[in-house]
């Protein structure tokens, strides 16, 4: 089964925080945070903040296998688009992808 939710700026550059757009499949996902399997938006920037520069420009909630993934596209300090996908339930991040990474990704303070 395969379920979204997708998060995204309103205009990139006005919206400091993503709205909220739930596809037809918003008991899944009610049920799925319920049951802790997915970790709060929130939560999810909070950790994006701790561990990369950029702001938050799209977010998109999957489920698939049983697996929940956040695939976020952020925007760099240099404006460069990058992709960063993070385990749901964990908010480890799985894949990162993009231009001039070491940009982006914050060292250990």
């Amino acid at each position: 089964m395969l379920c979204w939710v997708t998060l995204v700026s309103a205009t990139a550059a006005a919206a400091p925080t993503p709205r909220l757009e739930i596809d037809e499949d918003h008991d899944d996902f009610m049920e799925a945070v319920e049951h802790g399997l997915i970790q709060s938006f929130s939560a999810l920037q909070s950790t994006v903040a701790r561990q990369l520069h950029g702001r938050i420009i799209k977010v998109e909630l999957e489920e698939e296998d049983d697996i929940w993934i956040y695939e976020l596209k952020l925007l760099d300090p240099q404006n460069n688009i990058v992709k960063v996908e993070y385990d749901a339930r964990t908010l480890s991040i799985i894949k990162i992808s993009g231009r001039q990474l070491e940009n982006i990704i914050k060292g250990t303070e």
